[in-house]
């Protein structure tokens, strides 16, 4: 599961009907805390659970009338929740108290994206500092309100990768080791899958029904016409245990028992501090005192749960990410050059998806250098077109509110990593292009050349900045910071986690012809550069995958071309059915699945109406 869930549409027009409300954080904080303030603890957790379990059917569910991001509100809801010191812990969340909560978990948000957004008055548009609250904004959007875009297997991945060779750190620090703390999660998500098959899965045969009108009442005469007694329906093949979720709350299957939580073959010493290690601790709540939505999320450091002598087990991701990152910040801070080390496994990382992609034929030449001098990452050879490949392990720092000061942080961070990959795969690129012969050396031993690259041997060239980070809006639209010369050619720039998974899923679907699909896809996406409005470069590359003849004429279009998160839907939709990771989870059983339906054309003017509104035509930048 990805976690881009964030509708920036419907953000920016609340926003703009927000401007006059000048509450506080504080105010609407207080607020909050009053309608928490006797609700049972189990209760909040259970429906905090069920906003994440049920995004599937966001569209269809009244419960996400009011909330834009809910996996990031659903957490912070809980650190509110756990803040307040003297809870009375004895009403259950109805419809109508949800209402309320929810009304006030979609003000703070508003609120607080309002304060960076609409500093002139409220023209978002047309600020005199345009140019960079565009980049604030839409940086602090992107960091504020999304989960982090990946999948489960690629941040376990990263754990193995980057934290089990200090296997033996951890161990002496925490007590346990990275395979058992595997073991212990890959446990969980074991009964949160069980109990979601149980339950929530055949549920999915209604919301089909509700979601296809048409199709129920093609079923629905089918039995009138059969004589099938209403009040039988509900037993016939096609509806059996349809409706048996409607008896409890999704967010239950995320419930256990203490005796079935802990019991996995772990050394108990071990299995305890794995346990303790992601068990939230509700006086650290406390004793952090208010809590404000762009805070650092308790609850993602530690998103284990425990009432009474039963477990509240999140979904499997928001578990892994807790060990990679807490563990990694950890070595980070106690490991000499640990870093250095996770810079060059990234490295490594980067040419193993490129190797996984390109036919034998390719050749690779990691670690090179043309002047004797300088490193370079990776240098990719297909027939005669030559990819420039250089990988950016650096941080994105939680940008400010403050429109100039966060635009200063965001284009520091922006320089370390996509400005500072570009400037090194320039050079290497204008020496391909220079039409003279290019000799390859080893970085390592300087004096072996590993290749003499005749002029005839070089056609096209591109360059591509792989970063371990996703930086959204400003790596999309590479024109906002990039600084280039007018006529040299934009870079693709794109998060490991992205390009892995375009092209796992680019070669699955056209198969051998999938390397010259790719390269097809680095000329048109060069083309969106400077008039795509984009969040996320999935959605571009889903467009890609689901029409491409039309991505390829909006390429070069003389107007803004908005990208929406359908356009990404792919994805997810073969998740579901075995998507192809080295490393991924139950995937003979996801191979079973039936392909799920997913959005396959675009009407490219959906934001017309939010662009009148605006006062903004079509070609105008901001």
């Amino acid at each position: 599961m990805r976690t881009n869930s964030f509708d920036f549409e419907r953000a920016l027009k609340k926003m703009e009907r927000l401007r006059k409300n000048n509450r506080s954080q504080e105010e609407i904080i207080d607020d909050l805390k009053r309608e928490l303030v006797t609700i049972n603890e189990l209760s909040l957790l259970t429906h905090a659970m069920r906003l994440i379990v049920e995004l599937d059917c966001r569209k269809s569910s009244e419960l996400y009338i009011n909330v834009e991001s809910p996996m990031k509100q659903a957490l912070y809801l809980i650190d509110v929740y756990y803040s307040i010191a003297d809870r009375d812990g004895i009403e259950d969340i109805t419809d109508a108290k949800w209402d309320v909560i929810s009304q006030l978990l979609d003000e703070m948000e508003m609120a607080y994206f309002k304060a960076v957004g609409l500093p002139n008055g409220g023209d978002v548009f047309h600020d005199e500092r345009d140019e960079k609250l565009e980049v604030q904004l839409s940086s602090f959007l992107f960091y504020f309100s999304n989960g982090k875009l990946c999948y489960e297997e690629q941040t376990l991945d990263r754990l193995m990768r980057s934290c089990k060779p200090y296997d033996d750190v951890i161990q002496n620090q925490f007590g346990f080791g990275v395979d058992d703390a595997v073991k212990f999660v890959l446990h969980v998500r074991d009964l949160n899958n069980r109990k979601y098959t149980e339950t929530i899965y055949k549920g999915s045969k209604y919301h089909y029904y509700s979601q296809y009108p048409e199709e129920w009442t093609k079923l629905a005469s089918g039995y009138i016409d059969k004589g099938i007694d209403p009040s039988d329906w509900a037993n016939q093949p096609e509806l059996k245990g349809a409706f048996d979720f409607l008896l409890i709350n999704p967010g239950e299957i995320c419930i256990h028992g203490q005796d079935e939580v802990e019991n996995v073959d772990i050394d108990r010493g071990s299995l305890l501090n794995i346990i303790n290690f992601l068990l939230y601790d509700p006086q650290r709540a406390i004793d952090a005192g208010t809590v404000y939505y762009a805070d650092k999320r308790l609850s993602e450091e530690m998103p284990l749960f425990k009432v009474g002598d039963r477990y509240i087990c999140p979904i499997t991701k928001f578990l892994i990410e807790a060990l990679y990152y807490r563990l990694s910040a950890e070595l980070q801070r106690i490991v000499t050059k640990y870093n250095e080390r996770k810079g060059e496994v990234f490295e490594t990382k980067v040419l193993d998806v490129f190797q996984r992609f390109f036919p034998s034929k390719t050749r690779f030449y990691s670690s090179y250098t043309i002047d004797r001098v300088c490193e370079n990452d990776l240098l990719i050879k297909f027939g005669t077109t030559w990819i420039v490949v250089e990988c950016k392990n650096c941080g994105f720092r939680a940008p400010f509110r403050d429109a100039e000061r966060g635009y200063e942080r965001i284009k520091t961070d922006f320089a370390k990593a996509v400005q500072y990959g570009y400037d090194q795969c320039k050079r290497i690129e204008d020496a391909l292009c220079s039409g003279n012969a290019v000799d390859l050396y080893d970085a390592k031993h300087i004096g072996k050349l590993l290749y003499h690259v005749a002029p005839h041997e070089i056609g096209d060239v591109w360059s591509v900045v792989v970063t371990d980070y996703n930086y959204g809006p400003i790596q999309t639209d590479l024109s906002k910071l990039l600084n280039k010369e007018p006529d040299d050619l934009y870079p693709l720039s794109i998060g490991i986690d992205d390009l892995e998974t375009f092209l796992i899923l680019m070669k699955r679907l056209w198969k051998g012809v999938a390397p010259y699909r790719f390269v097809e896809y680095l000329d048109y996406r060069e083309r969106y550069q400077e008039h795509v409005k984009c969040f996320d470069e999935l959605e571009l590359a889903g467009f890609y995958l689901c029409d491409r003849d039309q991505f390829k004429r909006y390429a070069d279009v003389d107007s803004n071309v908005i990208t929406t998160p359908e356009m990404g839907e792919i994805f997810d939709a073969y998740y579901r059915v075995g998507f192809g990771f080295p490393n991924e989870l139950n995937y003979e059983d996801k191979r079973h699945h039936r392909l799920p339906e997913y959005s396959k054309t675009f009407v490219m003017d959906d934001l017309a109406e939010l662009r009148q509104e605006y006062g903004v035509n079509a070609k105008d930048n901001h």
